[in-house]
């Protein structure tokens, strides 16, 4: 995978598996911490895949395939979020 899943996540894989463990306690806590991080790792993938979509595909094509209006295909290949403000993550405990 080109673009792997960043770390603390790509490790939660595993945790499905077997008896609940400290470390599996500690890594989900690591998990749950770090959501602002996937938040920002999924937008930016997601906006690199649309921008190389619309290279093959129009906007009319992809928003049925994505749930979103063809506006919102454009938003997201330009890399617009849609809140109005941008969110800041909680400060680290």
């Amino acid at each position: 995978m080109d673009h792997p899943l960043p770390e603390p996540f790509a490790a939660l894989a595993d945790l499905a598996n077997g008896e609940p463990t400290m470390q599996q306690a500690r890594l989900l806590g690591q998990a749950l911490k770090a959501v602002p991080d996937l938040q920002r790792w999924l937008r930016e993938e997601r906006q690199r895949t649309t921008r190389a979509l619309l290279d093959r595909h129009t906007a009319k094509e992809l928003a049925p395939h994505l749930e979103v209006s063809e506006q919102r295909v454009y938003d997201i290949a330009s890399g617009h979020n849609r809140s109005k403000a941008p969110r800041r993550a909680a400060p680290a405990e």
